[in-house]
C-alpha cells in the first residue's frame, strides 16, 4: 500500500484479530457442546436464500476495491492480493460456519456467540474486545472511500490535514452508524436484505456488466461473455428472490415483537 506504515497497520491488525477471534470463537463452540435437546438444521427454500444474502453481506468491501488497487505501490498485483483476502476470510468462516451447525443445528442463534456457554466470561469477554475493535478498524478501511467522496464533493481536501470539512464528515458517518445500531438491534434482519440487494449488485450483476464492456476481444470473447451472462443472471434472479425472502421475513418478525429501540 502507498500510504506508508500507517496504511499497512490497520489492515494487517484486523485480519490478525479476526484470525484470533475466530480460534476462539471455534473453542468456545467445542467446550460448550451439544445442547440436549439438538435437533439438525432445517433447510428450506426461505432459509437458503436468507442465509444467500447474509453470506454475501459479509462480503461487502467489494466497493471499497477501486480505492484499494489505487493506493497500491503495484496496482498490478491486485489480483493476488484479492485471492489472498478470500483465501483467508474462507478460511475463517467457514470453520466457524460448520462447526456451529454441527453442535448447535436448529438450535444455532444469528449470533453463534449467544450459543456459548455464558459461564465462559473470559472467554466471551475477549472474544468481544477482538471483535470490538476488529469491528472498528474494518469500518476505518471500508468507510474511507465512501467518507472521501462526500469530502470530494463538498470541497474538502483529503489529501491535506483534516480540516473542520473532513471532521464534520467523519463524525456524521460514526452517528449515522451509532443511530442505525440503536435503531435496529437485531441487525440480523436487514443482513439478508442489504446482501440480496446493493451487495448482490456489487458482487455480482455489475462487475459482470463492467467486464461484458471491457473485455478484451480475443479468441476467449464469447466463454466471456457466456461466463459474465450466467453471473449476472444469477445474481438477478437470487437477489430478487432474496430481497422478497428477507422482506416477508422482517415484516414476520415486526408482527411478533417490536425491534425499534426507540419505540
Amino acid at each position: 500500500i502507498g500510504g506508508g506504515g500507517e496504511s499497512l497497520l490497520v489492515p494487517v491488525m484486523a485480519t490478525l484479530l479476526s484470525c484470533l477471534f475466530s480460534v476462539l470463537i471455534l473453542w468456545g463452540i467445542v467446550q460448550t457442546g451439544k445442547p440436549d435437546n439438538y435437533t439438525p438444521y432445517k433447510i428450506s427454500a426461505k432459509s437458503w436464500f436468507l442465509s444467500f444474502g447474509k453470506f454475501l453481506f459479509a462480503f461487502g468491501g467489494h466497493s471499497a476495491f477501486p480505492n484499494f488497487q489505487k493506493e497500491m505501490k503495484k496496482p498490478r498485483n491486485f489480483p493476488g492480493s484479492i485471492l489472498l483476502a478470500f483465501t483467508i476470510k474462507l478460511s475463517l468462516y467457514i470453520p466457524v460456519g460448520i462447526t456451529g451447525m454441527l453442535y448447535f443445528g436448529g438450535l444455532v442463534k444469528p449470533n453463534i456467540l449467544n450459543n456459548i456457554d455464558p459461564s465462559f466470561r473470559v472467554l466471551n469477554g475477549c472474544i468481544l474486545l477482538l471483535v470490538t475493535v476488529q469491528a472498528i478498524m474494518s469500518a476505518t478501511i471500508l468507510g474511507n472511500p465512501v467518507a472521501e467522496m462526500v469530502e470530494d464533493a463538498i470541497g474538502a481536501q483529503h489529501k491535506a490535514v483534516f480540516g473542520w470539512k473532513r471532521l464534520a464528515v467523519r463524525l456524521a458517518f460514526v452517528a449515522v452508524t451509532v443511530v442505525i445500531c440503536e435503531a435496529i438491534p437485531r441487525f440480523d434482519l436487514i443482513m439478508a436484505l442489504i446482501g440480496g440487494t446493493t451487495i448482490n449488485t456489487a458482487v455480482f450483476i455489475l462487475p459482470s456488466l463492467f467486464h461484458i464492456k471491457l473485455a478484451k476481444k480475443d479468441s476467449w470473447i464469447y466463454l466471456k461473455y457466456t461466463l459474465d451472462g450466467i453471473s449476472a443472471t444469477f445474481g438477478v434472479v437470487a437477489g430478487c428472490v432474496c430481497t422478497f425472502a428477507s422482506v416477508f421475513h422482517i415484516v414476520d418478525e415486526l408482527s411478533k415483537t417490536s425491534l425499534n429501540a426507540f419505540s
